[in-house]
């Protein structure tokens, strides 16, 4: 909770409490002008605060744009702390003295520097707390009673910084290194520079959006605020994006199939067993789980668990390095010096993978004589995604005109002529290489584009190559991601590219349409006939 009075001169404002609304907003506006008229400086004249010491260090400071968004942003931070971490803040700035709400916001991000002793009315438990911590000295429980108190904490703040807040006894730890989160960018009100992953929550409310965001592992007071905060008793009740904290790099080795309950538990894993003596293991982790390519979070937790049972070989990254080391090396596979010159050193390596039970992985070889998760069926299944297509026709005066696609399918051989030479047919797995998560990449052979004719219309097809069949979730992340391609990527580099119709007539075809809905093809198939005027986008 934050609410101030600014003024200039001899005069300030009623109180206006953050957030500020637009009527709140508009008489600081006119506030400022004022000021601004008379050559005043706008200053902060009193204020109120959850943090019991902050008007202590922001009363009188200058009020301008600046820290009117600073503000702002302090009392949406304070949203993401708990009582006690406003507590813990507020002995913070008592100790640091800071000038700058720069300072103040960049303290609100190092609480972990600073630790809170409850229950400070057992004197004799703190005295006996203070000597360990300052001395090393571990004084017997019986003994408590009758130590020194008043020396002891005198002795103790010679060296050391402390301050009492309403939670009990804050000290600074001084071995901690301080982190200056807020530069140039104001942070996520929600991050925590200790958090392992960083979520946004959201639903909505009516027609208005909630946004919230949690640092995982969070404890059971902090999510309670995040429903709060969210109008909700149940995180399946929200949306959920994870993005930012200081493992980031693990959203595309986690399982697709995951909520904010199974992420949390798996960041407390890692953070107090896994990675307890530093971030050592990440790679060891995220080729475990590349291999492994489990579909759960109970199962990526099995693997982070039993992560020394991995041996891994981080400098064979490839199926043909694998088959070239088995062929030179290993021994175990030979080949006459002219019929090398002929092999797959590719599809060999893929073949002696499968063969001696090994996983290839962006971080390279790994070995395990007891996997935790299933391995990767053999059988390839086959799926196509339709979604509406639409193409712009210039004749030779350079005239233009967009086609719908049932003015399309006299253009599929052309169309598909135009995509047989494109770059991506030279790439392995084709769209697939360029998709942001790791395990998906495993379970997915290829992704072409290509179009097909149906009922009278011609439509934007991918056809998706898979070890087995797909779950719905990974089916969402792949229609994401051809969407993503279809407008920015892929499809914004072939709708440049002219195709050449004859008699003067170029072609541009447009994965990409305002009716952007991707089917499967009994989706498709099996709707076509009750929507038969079903509306594509086109562009001009």
């Amino acid at each position: 909770m934050l609410a101030i009075q600014i003024g200039y001169g001899n005069g300030k404002s009623e109180e206006m409490v953050f957030p500020l609304d637009d009527a709140g907003k508009s008489k600081i506006d006119a506030l400022r002008e004022e000021a601004e008229g008379g050559n005043e400086e706008l200053t902060i004249r009193s204020s109120r605060s959850s943090v019991q010491k902050l008007p202590s260090c922001i009363n009188g400071m200058e009020f301008d744009r600046q820290s009117q968004k600073e503000l702002e942003f302090l009392n949406e931070r304070f949203g993401h702390l708990t009582r006690a971490e406003q507590d813990i803040l507020s002995a913070m700035l008592e100790m640091e003295e800071p000038e700058t709400l720069k300072e103040i916001i960049n303290l609100s991000y190092n609480l972990s520097n600073y630790e809170l002793l409850r229950d400070v009315s057992d004197s004799g438990r703190i005295a006996a707390e203070l000597l360990s911590r300052d001395k090393k000295i571990e004084v017997p429980e019986e003994l408590w009673s009758m130590l020194d108190f008043e020396r002891i904490r005198e002795r103790y703040f010679d060296t050391h910084q402390g301050a009492y807040g309403p939670s009990g006894l804050v000290l600074k730890c001084e071995e901690k290194e301080f982190t200056q989160v807020y530069d140039r960018f104001l942070p996520d009100p929600g991050y925590e520079k200790d958090g392992l992953f960083l979520v946004h929550l959201y639903r909505m409310s009516g027609n208005k959006p909630l946004h919230y965001t949690i640092s995982l592992p969070a404890e059971e007071e902090k999510q309670s605020m995040a429903k709060q905060a969210l109008g909700i008793r149940d995180f399946s009740e929200c949306r959920m994006n994870q993005y930012g904290g200081s493992l980031d790099e693990l959203k595309g080795y986690l399982p697709l199939a995951k909520d904010v309950e199974s992420l949390n538990q798996f960041a407390k894993l890692l953070k107090e067993q896994v990675l307890a003596d530093g971030l050592q293991n990440v790679n060891r982790l995220m080729a475990a789980l590349e291999a492994e390519c489990s579909r759960s979070m109970e199962d990526a937790a099995m693997v982070a668990k039993n992560l020394s049972r991995y041996q891994i070989m981080e400098e064979m990254k490839s199926p043909d390095a694998y088959a070239r080391f088995k062929m030179e090396q290993d021994g175990s596979v030979f080949a006459t010096s002219i019929c090398r010159n002929y092999l797959d050193w590719y599809g060999l390596g893929e073949e002696l993978l499968k063969r001696d039970g090994v996983m290839m992985t962006a971080h390279g070889l790994v070995t395990c004589e007891d996997w935790c998760c299933e391995r990767l069926p053999d059988e390839v299944v086959v799926t196509r995604l339709y979604s509406p297509l639409a193409g712009t026709i210039e004749d030779e005066e350079e005239y233009s005109s967009t086609l719908p696609a049932l003015s399309l399918p006299g253009y599929e051989y052309d169309i598909k002529k135009a995509i047989q030479g494109d770059y991506i047919q030279g790439v392995r797995s084709g769209l697939a290489e360029y998709m942001d998560h790791q395990l998906l990449k495993q379970r997915v052979i290829s992704m072409f584009p290509t179009v097909e004719s149906y009922q009278y219309k011609l439509w934007g097809v991918l056809e998706v190559k898979s070890w087995g069949k797909l779950q719905p979730e990974e089916w969402e992340f792949i229609k994401d991601q051809w969407a993503g391609q279809a407008a920015d990527g892929w499809g914004e580099g072939f709708e440049q590219r002219e195709i050449d119709c004859g008699e003067g007539v170029s072609l541009y075809v447009h994965f990409y349409t305002g009716e952007m809905r991707i089917q499967t093809e009994q989706e498709l198939k099996g709707i076509a006939k009750e929507q038969p005027e079903m509306q594509m986008g086109g562009m001009a």
